[in-house]
């Protein structure tokens, strides 16, 4: 039978089975047998659950009358992307008034359980490992991580954890705590997460049904031959499916077309250092990792840089780059604009708040960082600008509101500095309507610390407000299609003018029309 299902619950499958095969028998039949070969029956309704869930189990009737059927399943079904997918969305809709980001955290839970419980069935059954000996081995082994307590000899995986449904909520609570522990570099602040979504509001009995219905849906889910491409879906799935609702409350959600836009014109190189001063869920980095693992090159020699304010958010980010199976990356905590934790970085690309009302207070880094001068306090757009520009070392894709190309005041002293300093590259307006939190278009500054001599002292001006398609899930959104991407990213390469849609323009122009890079100006 498939060990998808927890050890003690399969025990007492096996036991049933070897008593019903699959004939019919009542709860009170299976009870009494379980009790005569002293098997404890404490559970027994969760027994039941498990199975039907599982497909293990089909009743017949209603009541008292109900009958019950063992199914024989004999090879494990394989968690396709599919299947995986329409779990989650069962799981969501368990999580009504709860914080949707609990299937986050189960999915990279179970994900590292399955893989370790797999190797330790391997280096038991293979290589002859007594079960302590393989945990130590497991413990060390490069790509895992630690889920066993040597000191107190206490392992902390999803079946361990699940088995005692009375107390679950605080082996769940324990056992998070736990892995941040044994876990300080990848796994910083976890156990903060963990207290953001409010774990403990399951404790109530009625909650805790609703918990342990949420583990049935994950314990019919077997990561062992999941690659980290499904499972990185899966967990972008869940960021997208509630990005509607969270953007309400402010969080930025960067469609993943967007993102592929940025990554491609930058055209990210291996052995290079990314850096995501805005990280979010770190959804920037991961595509960068991908972009170049695509293009067959290592993208484990990429080193992935990020910092975001917001701890839980940093640490969701985390956990997302972990089950897309990069490990060179590091997540810092804090302010970018006033405390950026950072150092250099080959390519740098984000995208920060818009407007974000900031007023910078150090004079150090006014000198320094922001040397084109201080924005006003309503909006930090070139705040974020000069930051990237003086962490890059050659390009720099930045997702700014389009006021920012024509505002006057310092705003515009700080972009005459930066364009007669010749590091802007490429202007892209993009289609309104791409953006869950503004029906706003928005626009892609390129920056360029080292332009080829044929793009030098000028600016090529894209016009692709009209290069979308309609979001095939979301009625109100618009999306950028893969022919939109591959336009836009040709003429950025190309750098020519195409009537309507594309312009280069020489420094002087634009300082004919006043440092206003309003795209419309232009094009």
């Amino acid at each position: 039978m498939s060990d998808q299902l927890p050890i003690w619950i399969q025990k007492r499958y096996n036991t049933l089975l070897e008593k019903f095969g699959d004939r019919l028998f009542s709860k009170k039949e299976a009870e009494d047998y379980l009790e005569r070969n002293d098997v404890s029956v404490r559970n027994l309704n969760e027994v039941f659950i498990y199975l039907s869930k599982g497909g293990y189990l089909k009743s017949i009737g209603k009541g008292k009358n109900t009958k019950y059927q063992l199914i024989k399943i004999n090879e494990k079904k394989l968690t396709t992307k599919d299947v995986l997918i329409h779990s989650l969305k069962s799981a969501a809709d368990l999580l009504r008034g709860h914080d949707y980001r609990m299937l986050l955290l189960f999915l990279f839970f179970k994900e590292l359980s399955d893989k370790w419980d797999n190797e330790i069935k391997k280096l038991v059954e293979e290589k002859k490992f007594s079960l302590e000996d393989a945990y130590d081995v497991a413990n060390s082994t490069p790509g895992l991580f630690r889920l066993y307590d040597e000191e107190n000899k206490k392992l902390y995986t999803w079946n361990e954890v699940t088995k005692d449904k009375i107390h679950i909520v605080d082996r769940f609570s324990e056992a998070f705590s736990k892995l941040e522990e044994m876990n300080p570099k990848k796994l910083k602040g976890l156990k903060t997460l963990v207290a953001t979504f409010n774990l403990k509001g399951f404790l109530r009995e009625s909650e805790r049904l609703t918990l342990i219905n949420l583990v049935n849906i994950f314990d019919r889910l077997d990561f062992t031959k999941v690659d980290y491409d499904t499972l990185g879906s899966a967990y972008e799935w869940v960021l997208y499916y509630f990005a509607k609702d969270k953007a309400k409350k402010g969080e930025i959600y960067t469609p993943r077309e967007v993102i592929d836009l940025m990554v491609r014109i930058l055209d990210i190189k291996s052995n290079s250092t990314i850096l995501d001063p805005a990280c979010g869920s770190a959804a920037m980095l991961i595509r960068s990792f991908e972009y170049v693992k695509n293009n067959n090159e290592n993208p484990n020699t990429l080193k992935l840089i990020g910092q975001e304010k917001v701890e839980e958010i940093a640490v969701i980010g985390r956990l997302n780059l972990v089950v897309h199976g990069i490990e060179n990356f590091n997540i810092f905590v804090g302010d970018s604009l006033s405390h950026p934790y950072f150092g250099s970085a080959d390519y740098v690309l984000a995208n920060p708040p818009w407007n974000y009302d900031y007023l910078i207070r150090n004079d150090n880094l006014a000198k320094t960082i922001y040397k084109y001068g201080v924005t006003p306090k309503q909006s930090a757009d070139w705040l974020w600008v000069q930051l990237m520009l003086h962490f890059s070392k050659k390009k720099v894709a930045v997702v700014l509101d389009s006021g920012s190309l024509f505002r006057g005041g310092k705003e515009k002293a700080i972009r005459k500095a930066i364009v007669e300093d010749d590091l802007i590259d490429t202007i892209i307006l993009l289609p309104s309507k791409l953006f869950y939190n503004t029906g706003a278009p928005g626009i892609i500054l390129i920056l360029d610390h080292n332009k080829p001599k044929s793009r030098k002292n000028k600016i090529l001006f894209i016009d692709a407000s009209e290069e979308y398609e309609k979001h095939p899930e979301v009625k109100k959104l618009n999306r950028l299609g893969e022919k939109n991407i591959s336009k836009i990213v040709e003429i950025y390469r190309k750098f020519k003018d195409i009537k309507g849609f594309s312009r280069v323009a020489s420094l002087e122009e634009i300082k004919e029309k006043d440092y206003s890079l309003n795209i419309p100006l232009y094009v």
